[in-house]
């Protein structure tokens, strides 16, 4: 039988779990769900899988379909509308498709068994969450991402990015996506710390840290300068330093798009990437700034459940040892 007392607690915890609300880290709730793994691998099965599946797709479309496609597509649209165009739809058809899913579990509890992979099971997401997120997000998308997205056309003309029939290779691939990770690295970990910065903070990226407990659709909940700064230029940017084809850049975008709504879902779900780092980061906020981990690692500024943990206990069998030790002196 449950007691008063174990009511009022459940009642104040539901009742937490659904407002939204900025907090003091210190006063986020310390649990996570039953099935998570708090220490997974750099890159575990879920990176290999997902990444192989985008990559053998693109490579398995373009062998089969990628000339008769293609020579339609250049033969029918003027370069400016298929860089631009083609850009914006599948930037958009990616976000939405798995944004869409994530709310059908988000808000359904739907496939239910999925539910013992949240990460923060004592948060659970309501339709207040997302109606707050989607202004703010199409906003970003129409008024920052067209312009970045014209801004973008043009740095590839002038870099003479190719757009013909000449198709990347897997070896184009392989050694154009080392200067994608960096750039991307170098990109959101600087950018994404400097608005960590106090005075920063508080006027821009305060915003997105709304979700202590964050949701696929927050992944570009933030100020419009947070989303070029952070968002847009780090992921753009390697694709026109690298003079990539087009059908590479889209590819690129794909990845890096799934990969920030995945790092934002609130599920440690099988056969995808961890999100861990970046979701103890809205919990913590001064910890994993960055998407890849090294420059956390060079830094010092990776974190982990596990690690907190760790810490926790070495300070407190500190603790014990000087009360110990300060209890013989006065006996003594």
């Amino acid at each position: 039988m449950t007691t008063s007392a174990e009511s009022t607690k459940a009642a104040a915890i539901d009742s937490k779990s659904s407002s939204l609300e900025h907090q003091d880290p210190d006063q986020v709730e310390d649990e996570w769900g039953p099935a998570i793994n708090h220490n997974p691998s750099p890159f575990a099965i879920g990176d290999v899988f997902l990444y192989s599946v985008f990559i053998g797709s693109f490579f398995g479309g373009l062998h089969f379909y990628g000339e008769r496609f293609w020579s339609y597509i250049l033969a029918t649209y003027p370069k400016p509308a298929i860089i631009l165009g083609g850009t914006f739809i599948v930037s958009e058809v990616g976000f939405w498709f798995w944004v869409s899913l994530l709310a059908i579990l988000d808000l359904y509890q739907f496939p239910k068994s999925f539910w013992r992979y949240k990460i923060q099971p004592l948060k659970v997401p309501t339709r207040e969450w997302y109606e707050r997120a989607l202004w703010v997000v199409l906003q970003n998308q129409f008024l920052v991402g067209v312009p970045t997205g014209l801004l973008m056309y043009y740095l590839m003309e002038w870099r003479g990015n190719p757009i013909g029939m000449e198709f990347p290779t897997i070896y184009d691939l392989a050694k154009e996506s080392i200067g994608f990770l960096v750039i991307e690295e170098l990109g959101f970990y600087y950018g994404h710390r400097l608005l960590h910065h106090p005075r920063l903070y508080k006027r821009i990226h305060k915003q997105h840290h709304l979700y202590t407990a964050p949701i696929g659709i927050a992944a570009i909940y933030c100020h419009p300068l947070e989303h070029f700064m952070c968002n847009l230029s780090p992921l753009l940017l390697g694709p026109i330093v690298m003079k990539s084809h087009v059908l590479t850049l889209w590819l690129w975008i794909t990845i890096g798009q799934t990969n920030a709504i995945n790092s934002h879902c609130g599920f440690q779900l099988p056969l995808f990437p961890s999100p861990l780092a970046h979701d103890y980061h809205h919990e913590r906020f001064n910890v994993n700034y960055g998407p890849v981990g090294v420059l956390d690692w060079l830094h010092n500024t990776a974190g982990s459940r596990a690690v907190a943990e760790e810490k926790k206990r070495l300070r407190d069998a500190e603790a014990k040892k000087a009360q110990k030790e300060e209890k013989e002196l006065v006996k003594n």
